[in-house]
């Protein structure tokens, strides 16, 4: 099969708009943007295979132009406060009348499903063919286990600032060991909750979190804390976001997406609006290393 770079665009409130519009309605603004989407991929040497309900599925010749589609779909000004998320993936497809098909097309959907409204995710397989200028707008965001692949797969993320949340954020591995979380204490205010595989425990303003903060700039659900397959996640759903602090100096910046934790460090609510450490919360991870088979 010929190799292609594979762009699944997709177009973030459609559904609220068929809610709240009659479906004539709704059409008038849903048509325009998907004839607008299909200009942008044409005009940068692509092929639109499909263009139906709310998305477009093409392919270009090179990841560098697809790209370039993705960053202009999810810049350009939308009617009905409507925006575009795409993913981005490179290698085998097979083109016929009815469809694009292959590993790179399953692959993208799979990106583009997970991108957040104004935000394209990008393969390690396109990143390294991109000019300087437009790896310069990417983040790398780590590995993301998508379904029906084994291995983790690199990903870096563009977003149009202040209207994307950004993507879930996996650890990187530095070798073959794996680390498995086995519990992890937290502290605030001089007292400790403790969780366990399969636990979590909320953090907010509201009386029912867990650990309960009663600082202003807290949201009443602020975010949560759980163990899953032993990984360590942080979730954060306030519209001040959070600030992590790691042992090792790092300082991570989390709004409205989820990270993986390991080790010691601090989450910081508001980012510690007042600033004397009223909104911090310590963790200790307890680690367990697995050796690989030979």
């Amino acid at each position: 099969m010929p190799l292609a770079c594979v762009l699944i665009s997709d177009i973030t409130g459609s559904t609220k708009l068929y809610e709240r519009e009659t479906n004539e309605n709704a059409l008038r603004f849903i048509e325009p943007m998907l004839t607008r989407m299909r200009e942008i991929i044409s005009g940068h040497d692509g092929y639109c295979v499909k263009s139906k309900g709310d998305d477009t599925i093409s392919f270009f010749p090179h990841p560098d132009p697809a790209f370039q589609a993705a960053w202009d779909m999810i810049n350009e000004t939308w009617d009905a406060d409507m925006s575009v998320h795409a993913g981005i993936y490179f290698g085998e497809v097979l083109h016929q009348e009815a469809g694009l098909y292959g590993n790179a097309v399953n692959t993208a959907a799979r990106l583009s499903s997970l991108a957040k409204p104004g935000e394209v995710l990008v393969g390690a397989n396109c990143f390294d063919d991109l000019t300087p200028e437009h790896k310069g707008r990417l983040l790398a965001i780590g590995e993301l286990h998508l379904k029906g692949k084994e291995a983790p797969t690199q990903v870096y993320a563009a977003s149009v600032p202040g209207l994307a949340a950004q993507t879930v954020v996996f650890a990187r591995q530095q070798d073959e060991r794996r680390s498995r979380i086995e519990t992890v204490e937290l502290t605030y205010q001089g007292k400790t909750w403790h969780i366990d595989n399969s636990e979590t425990l909320t953090i907010g303003r509201s009386d029912d979190c867990d650990i309960v903060l009663d600082q202003a700039w807290v949201s009443r659900r602020h975010g949560e804390l759980a163990i899953r397959q032993w990984q360590l996640e942080y979730t954060d759903h306030s519209s001040a976001g959070s600030i992590v602090n790691t042992a090792d100096g790092k300082q991570l910046t989390v709004h409205r997406r989820t990270t993986m934790l390991h080790g010691t460090g601090a989450i910081m609510l508001g980012g510690d609006a007042a600033g004397d450490g009223s909104s911090k919360i310590s963790y200790v991870a307890q680690e367990m290393t697995i050796l690989p088979r030979f």
